[in-house]
């Protein structure tokens, strides 16, 4: 059962973001969103993107955003998902709003804006994937965007290949969120062409050195790399080609990029590998959300951060360790050690390390440990 006094039966919708940058197209999601509940719940990347790419903007700076056009809270994707395929970036996602226990909608964009049919692409999608004709595609060098369009006998956009995951996950979940598409109209500038008048700060190239130790070291046989998350062993075998002599992220991604590796793909992996994510990391859906980061939330909604059973943080400092170790005692993400001292999960510290690098290459003054939460 869903809104069991929780929210005073108020009616609770979701939705999946990148915000980078925040634009028009948002701004008429939340309105649609407005239409169908009193409540938004948006679940946002942090610093770093599905594209593969660090966001153009900080995590804080775009949840103040979706706060200011009327979402209620914003909780943080971990990166280990952020960077991860399509399939994990969706499951990870509706799992927060699912385990929540108050989201009753999900609300996305799709071109093909009919959820009967993309109902029917995830049933195919589901169905191959239990029979492991979508993992065997994936191992003779196939992506995933062309494994899926092999199934479907039809390409889709990224929008719908998005949409279509969020349905697989609602129902491997057993999840009683209902499904709502709006059309993905094009009479908007899309995030990619806003992004292209931003003078950045930051770009993949900031963390060539990083990466370009890291494959050296693998090449020495002193870093193991081949269990990165989404590595594949033709994707491993080419990256100990790649010449030594000043590869920048971006020479390196081209290097490794063919006609069935996109660049997006191939961004995603260096990425996982600067932040040591591994196949690991990607645990059994039985076993997340372990712990959730809200970045922002908006004062009306305060008083109902109780009501969120599953462990969540305001900050990444002492004070909130302190308070999550009492509310969330038998959690094993945060612990008390004998010097008062606090002992944090694997997950928890890629996070704030991928964050604070971020924060130092980008010069923006922030600091993981010590930010808390937006309250607007």
């Amino acid at each position: 059962m869903y809104n069991l006094d929780m929210l005073n039966n108020k009616k609770v919708i979701g939705f999946i973001c990148e915000c980078n940058p925040f634009h028009e197209g948002h701004k008429r999601l939340i309105k649609e969103a407005k239409k169908e509940a009193e409540i938004i719940i948006a679940v946002m990347s942090g610093s770093f993107v599905q594209r593969g790419e660090p966001a153009v903007y900080d995590k804080y700076s775009r949840a103040k955003k979706l706060i200011k056009n009327g979402v209620s809270l914003v909780i943080e994707l971990p990166i280990e998902y952020s960077l991860s395929s399509a399939k994990y970036f969706a499951l990870y996602s509706v799992k927060i709003l699912n385990s929540l226990g108050f989201v009753d909608k999900l609300i996305f964009g799709s071109k093909i804006n009919n959820i009967e049919k993309l109902t029917k692409y995830a049933d195919i999608n589901l169905k191959n994937e239990k029979s492991n004709k979508i993992k065997s595609l994936l191992k003779i060098g196939q992506s995933y965007s062309k494994a899926l369009s092999i199934l479907y006998d039809k390409k889709l956009t990224s929008n719908d290949i998005l949409a279509v995951e969020y349905i697989c996950a609602i129902k491997s979940l057993k999840s009683k969120i209902e499904p709502i598409s709006i059309k993905r109209e094009n009479d908007l500038p899309t995030a990619s062409e806003l992004r292209k008048g931003i003078s950045k700060k930051i770009s993949n190239d900031s963390f060539s050195p990083i990466l370009n130790y890291k494959i050296l070291l693998a090449k020495n046989n002193l870093y193991n790399i081949k269990n990165t998350n989404l590595i594949t062993d033709d994707v491993y075998n080419s990256m100990l080609k790649l010449p030594n002599n000043s590869n920048t992220f971006t020479k390196a991604s081209k290097l490794l990029k063919t006609k069935n590796r996109t660049l997006a793909f191939i961004k995603r992996v260096l990425l996982n590998i600067i932040f040591d994510i591994n196949k690991d990391d990607i645990i059994n859906i039985n076993h997340f959300p372990k712990y959730m980061r809200i970045l922002g939330v908006r004062k009306d909604f305060l008083s109902y951060l109780k009501n969120i059973k599953v462990p969540y943080l305001l900050s990444y400092s002492p004070s909130s360790y302190k308070a999550f170790v009492k509310n969330f005692s038998k959690s094993k993400e945060v612990i008390l050690n004998d010097d008062t001292t606090f002992s944090l999960s694997r997950q928890m510290s890629i996070n704030i390390f991928a964050s604070n690098l971020y924060n130092l290459i980008s010069k923006n003054n922030l600091k993981e440990n010590a930010t808390k939460v937006l309250i607007v």
